[in-house]
């Protein structure tokens, strides 16, 4: 066997060994189809979710980084979500599926949550209904969510994350 053939084994071996040792955030959906406005470009909720997966999947390796121990899973089941903006198809009749974000229409993500150590005994366990009234006095935001689709409701997210593993996992959880 030559050493490519070996090290390329060696590292397929290892390689379940390092992911059960790393912290990691799980993000679950739950009827989609029934969440309060969860659309894209006028795609349907499950395409949607595809987008917002992608979209979280940084953001969530970022923060298991900085607020879990190594091992801890943090699982997120959502169970409702409400974009920021609102489809307003009636403002424009060529681009009906064309998102208009504006302050009255809050980010809000509803979800339960379970935090287990690296044997699985869990740790912290509820439920989040969280909502950003001042989502528009975000400066990065207004730069970011041209660039991304859920930016408000990422980063919504993310202060949730922030002030939860700071109050309630300090002790379980390393700042």
């Amino acid at each position: 066997m030559n050493m490519k053939k070996l090290a390329t084994l060696v590292i397929t071996m290892l390689l379940p060994l390092a992911s059960a040792t790393a912290s990691q955030i799980v993000a679950e959906f739950t009827d989609v189809d029934k969440y309060t406005d969860f659309s894209v470009n006028g795609l349907t909720e499950k395409k949607t979710t595809s987008i917002f997966q992608a979209e979280l999947k940084p953001e969530l390796e970022r923060l298991a980084k900085k607020y879990l121990k190594e091992g801890q899973v943090l699982t997120l089941n959502f169970t409702d979500i409400d974009m920021a903006g609102d489809i307003q198809p009636w403002r424009n009749r060529y681009n009906a599926d064309i998102r208009y974000v504006e302050d009255i229409y809050r980010p809000r993500l509803e979800f339960t949550y379970s935090l287990a150590d690296a044997e699985g005994n869990i740790l912290d366990e509820g439920e989040a209904d969280i909502v950003d009234l001042a989502f528009m006095m975000n400066t990065m935001g207004t730069f970011r969510a041209h660039h991304m689709s859920f930016f408000y409701e990422i980063d919504l997210l993310s202060n949730w994350m922030r002030k939860t593993a700071r109050s309630q996992w300090s002790d379980k959880a390393g700042d």
